[in-house]
């Protein structure tokens, strides 16, 4: 059985297009993993799976998925602070941007201003979506028990360090429970710190050790949260329950797969699927998103 599955989400004529290759992340880390004995199988999703036929995005339906979307932040950041509210000053500054936001959004409908470019941005984020869902699938029809998704905007400095971690990570009895079993999933990039995203509260310290040569801390969250969908390890019982709730979702308004995710979380952490300490985060994150930030 294959240890660990990796799906590569990427678009033909992506800028990042060197980690579809064998000088990518991917591949790298599959050789560092294989010098530590983790076996490991990587596919590479360039296909855009969207069709007028799945769904047709036109300015209307773009609109509609820009709502949906600021909706749902909203009701992500509720979620966020329904234990302890994070300081004033971060949710003051959220309230402020969410109506300055839904201001603008607002005057671009009245000007009817949603044309081609938010349609094709809208196809854009179908397709990432469709490509995960289509990744998460593969991983779980793999057999293996731990599913590695990467955006191709991935990008680490330290790939000995990154399999070494990761290495460290499957080994360890405190991580994966007794036969491997459990719901776990690990943020292992960033976007954004996390006192950013006002999620600071809900983590603590763990008994883990990031087993790579790097300074990196194992936190655990009291509830599920995210970073950024760049790269999420999960375990494939969970991913399970991820894929059958994205199955009861509708597909449009189309929303970006970061708050897609965040609301199926959601959703399994009030059914009691998922709680506290089943969501794990590497600080600082072993990968970056270069779409979002410079690598050093």
């Amino acid at each position: 059985m294959t240890d660990l599955f990796i799906g590569v989400v990427s678009h033909e004529g992506s800028r990042f297009a060197l980690n579809q290759g064998e000088n990518g992340l991917a591949f790298a880390l599959q050789r560092a993993l294989g010098a530590s004995g983790v076996s490991s199988e990587i596919v590479v999703n360039t296909r855009n799976e969207w069709t007028p036929e799945l769904l047709d995005i036109n300015p209307a339906v773009a609109l509609a998925s820009a709502r949906a979307s600021l909706a749902l932040e909203q009701t992500w950041q509720r979620y966020l602070d329904e234990e302890t509210p994070s300081p004033f000053l971060i949710r003051a500054r959220k309230f402020w941007e969410f109506r300055a936001r839904r201001w603008a959004l607002g005057l671009r409908s009245r000007k009817k201003t949603f044309g081609i470019s938010s349609v094709t941005a809208v196809q854009r984020l179908a397709n990432i979506e469709l490509s995960h869902t289509h990744l998460w699938q593969q991983g779980i029809a793999s057999g293996a028990r731990w599913v590695l998704i990467l955006e191709d905007d991935g990008g680490c400095t330290d790939i000995d360090d990154l399999a070494a971690g990761l290495v460290g990570l499957l080994g360890s009895t405190d991580f994966v429970g007794e036969g491997g079993l459990g719901r776990r999933y690990v943020n292992i990039s960033a976007s954004f710190e996390s006192h950013q995203l006002g999620v600071d509260h809900l983590l603590r310290s763990t008994p883990l050790v990031w087993a790579g040569s790097a300074d990196r801390s194992i936190q655990a969250s009291s509830r599920p949260i995210t970073n950024t969908v760049c790269a999420i390890l999960y375990n494939t019982e969970l991913l399970t329950l991820i894929v059958a709730k994205f199955a009861d979702m509708l597909f449009s308004p189309v929303i970006p797969i970061d708050f897609k995710l965040n609301a199926a979380l959601m959703s399994l952490f009030r059914q009691g699927q998922l709680g506290d300490g089943d969501c794990l985060q590497v600080q600082p994150a072993p990968i970056v998103q270069m779409s979002m930030h410079e690598m050093g």
